[in-house]
């Protein structure tokens, strides 16, 4: 609790490399399609929930990592900008036999960190709540925070957020997405066989983790890191893919703060 304490501000930011996409159609033929592509429940979203979610390709490697939200009985893709022309170019050759399209919107996402539940988070621990919203316009935000500090409370709770140089190169449980972006309990999708023959048949040795260290930690290829190291309060933030075996002997390693 006392690094979390030290590392998370609460508040609201916009979050300009979010971008959503409107995806259109008979919203009976838009349901049936996205439950046949994204690894989470679709079906089980209400208006106004978020719901992590993440496309997989044939061989059970993720595409794309997004938000799924409906607003007005109508679903929404809310996803980084670099992933926009990858999620609509896997998607589209499926979505024409729905007749369902595409089309990028102005809103914008706030994402907040709270120690409250106002809003239904898409994420939460004991301590905090992660939410996101969309907006027509940009106002002000009280009580703004950083970016840094907004992926700092995602890494905590092991959200990880995709990026392109990412893209293919991991299955669910790699990146902890079996147990936040995929539902064992739904309809087919690409990548399902091999998703749910790795849950339950393969042999896990190794956990996707959330490293925290002192700014000044010398890495010496003790950690398969996972996208960017975080910079913020004089600690080193960043995922990491971990041999289990290995766990509590890097957690006594000189400057490693926590590992979660």
């Amino acid at each position: 609790m006392d690094i979390q304490n030290k590392l998370i501000s609460f508040g609201s930011i916009y979050i300009d490399s979010l971008r959503v996409i409107d995806v259109i159609g008979d919203i009976k033929k838009v349901e049936k399609f996205l439950e046949g592509q994204v690894t989470s429940d679709s079906n089980s979203i209400k208006d106004g929930d978020y719901q992590l979610s993440s496309i997989c390709n044939q061989k059970g490697l993720v595409v794309a990592s997004f938000f799924l939200t409906k607003e007005n009985n109508n679903f929404k893709i809310i996803i980084d900008e670099s992933l926009i022309n990858i999620i609509i170019d896997d998607l589209s050759p499926y979505s024409k036999f729905f007749g369902v399209t595409f089309e990028l919107t102005s809103q914008f996402v706030i994402g907040s960190i709270s120690d409250h539940e106002k809003i239904k988070p898409f994420l939460k621990n004991e301590y905090f709540s992660l939410t996101v919203q969309l907006s027509h316009k940009k106002n002000e935000l009280n009580n703004s925070i950083k970016l840094n500090e907004w992926l700092t409370a995602n890494k905590i709770l092991r959200n990880y957020f995709l990026s392109i140089d990412d893209i293919n190169k991991y299955r669910p449980l790699e990146l902890n997405y079996d147990l936040l972006r995929v539902s064992f309990d739904k309809g087919c999708y690409r990548g399902q066989e091999v998703v749910a023959r790795m849950r339950y048949l393969g042999v896990n040795r190794r956990r996707f983790s959330t490293v925290i260290t002192k700014s000044d930690y010398k890495f010496e290829k003790d950690f398969k890191v996972v996208g960017n190291i975080i910079d913020l309060k004089n600690y080193g933030v960043f995922n990491a893919i971990i041999k289990r075996e290995d766990l509590e002997t890097l957690k006594e390693n000189k400057g490693v703060v926590t590992i979660i």
